[in-house]
C-alpha cells in the first residue's frame, strides 16, 4: 500500500524553455534517487542524481514532511535546494547543531540547516565525490576521486573551515565510518 509519493524533479528540470522534454540523461534534465533517504525528526532528506557515467548536471536536495500522505510534491515539501549538482550521496545530519551535510558528484560539500534549508557554505573538493559525508564529533569527513580525505569543522559560518587534508594515494569511492569512539 503506497502511503505517499513525491516527484523530486522540478518542472524546469523536465522541459526546456520551449516546453520540449529533456532527453534522459541530459545534464540539465531530470534525475533519480541514488542515495539512501534520511529520516530525521519526522522529515525525509534526499538528493537526486544519476549514474556517474552520465556525467555532471543539475541536482535537487529536498526536505519532505514525513507526516503527510498521498502526493506530497506540493503539500509536503518543506524546503528544497537547487544549488546542489547531481548527487549519489546520502546526507548526514549533526543532531548537536542541526546542520546537514551532503556532497555532490561534481565535488562540492554543502552545509545547510536541516530545519530551514539555509545554506551556510559550500566547499570545493576539486574532484568527483562518489561517497557520502560523515559527521561525527563536530567534524565532517569526506573523500574524493583524487584520493583526498578532508576533515571540515561541522559548524555554520560564511565559509568552510578545513581542519585536515590527507591524500591516500588512490581514489576514495566509499564513505568514511566511525569506530571505537
Amino acid at each position: 500500500h503506497k502511503v505517499f509519493w513525491a516527484d523530486l524533479n522540478p518542472p524546469e528540470y523536465k522541459h526546456d524553455a520551449t516546453g520540449k522534454p529533456y532527453k534522459y540523461p541530459a545534464a540539465e534534465g531530470p534525475s533519480e534517487i541514488n542515495a539512501t533517504p534520511v529520516f530525521y525528526k519526522n522529515r525525509i532528506y534526499v538528493a537526486t542524481g544519476q549514474d556517474p557515467e552520465h556525467g555532471e548536471g543539475v541536482g535537487h536536495l529536498v526536505c519532505l514532511d514525513a507526516t503527510k500522505k498521498g502526493d506530497i510534491t506540493k503539500t509536503g515539501v518543506i524546503w528544497d535546494y537547487k544549488g546542489i549538482k547531481r548527487s549519489i550521496s546520502t546526507v548526514s545530519i549533526d543532531p548537536a547543531t542541526g546542520l546537514l551535510f551532503v556532497a555532490d558528484f561534481s565535488g562540492f560539500v554543502h552545509c545547510l540547516e536541516a530545519e530551514t534549508g539555509k545554506v551556510h557554505w559550500v566547499y570545493d573538493m576539486k574532484a568527483h565525490i562518489w561517497g557520502s559525508t560523515l559527521v561525527a564529533d563536530g567534524k565532517v569527513y569526506v573523500g574524493d576521486e583524487d584520493g583526498d580525505v578532508v576533515v571540515l569543522e561541522a559548524k555554520a559560518g560564511p565559509k568552510a573551515v578545513l581542519l585536515s587534508e590527507t591524500n591516500l594515494g588512490a581514489p576514495v569511492y566509499g564513505t568514511p565510518v566511525v569506530a571505537n569512539d
